[in-house]
């Protein structure tokens, strides 16, 4: 069995009492959080883990700061309990990938050059890039390497889409999903069909393992971010 994590929504800033706290901002709502759930969470933002890599990565988080903090298991747990970590098992890499994926709802997401060059940096010196990779991040980003993760910037750019919505809308040919009446007729026209019933069924599509690749590509060179009901 392989399982994998990720982050979901992105993090906000506010300045309480005289200090900047995190928040992780998910479907417009503003949810705390303490600073060892935050270590999880930004090690996770735009990245795909498994355990073992993420538990390396803490480990060396909390061997570093000399800070006390609680074992991973119980952040964990908590922060996907929460629905603020995604987490996918299956029997293959393809399976997990899908189980976490399925249900989140893919957003677009666009950081100024300033911001992402300044961002890059901080991975770099904490370790978490390659100057090759720190070179690639802060150039200009250029367009959709593939033709689904072009179909798959258009439909989330009109309306956040599940992966499991995105799968059925390649299915159908579906490009217009601009208005919540024609989500509803393209993607839910049976009168039984849900979010679960969805998801249940596009893990046959042939168009699965291309939706996921595309999702996951613009994940991981953070043009969207992944929400959750």
């Amino acid at each position: 069995m392989m399982t994998f994590y990720s982050a979901v929504g992105r993090y906000r800033l506010k300045t309480e009492n005289g200090r900047k706290v995190p928040y992780i901002q998910k479907l417009g709502k503003l949810h705390p959080i303490s600073i060892p759930e935050f270590y999880i969470w930004s090690t996770l933002l735009w990245e795909v883990m498994t355990y073992q890599e993420l538990k390396e990565y803490y480990d060396r988080i909390r061997c570093d700061s000399g800070i006390k903090m609680p074992e991973l298991d119980q952040m964990l747990d908590l922060l996907v309990s929460r629905k603020l970590v995604l987490k996918g098992i299956g029997y293959t890499g393809a399976d997990a990938l899908y189980d976490m994926l399925s249900d989140a709802f893919v957003v677009p997401f666009r950081m100024n050059a300033l911001k992402r060059a300044w961002n890059a940096l901080r991975l770099w010196v904490r370790g978490r890039l390659s100057f090759r990779d720190l070179s690639r991040v802060v150039k200009p980003m250029k367009d959709p390497a593939s033709e689904t993760e072009s179909v798959v910037c258009k439909l989330v750019r009109q309306t956040p889409l599940s992966t499991a919505e995105l799968i059925r809308c390649l299915d159908r040919g579906i490009l217009d999903v601009s208005t919540p009446d024609k989500v509803i007729a393209g993607i839910y026209p049976e009168y039984e069909s849900d979010q679960l019933h969805i998801a249940n069924e596009q893990v046959h599509s042939q168009n699965r393992s291309a939706v996921l690749e595309a999702v996951s590509n613009l994940y991981l060179s953070r043009r969207v971010i992944l929400e959750t009901c």
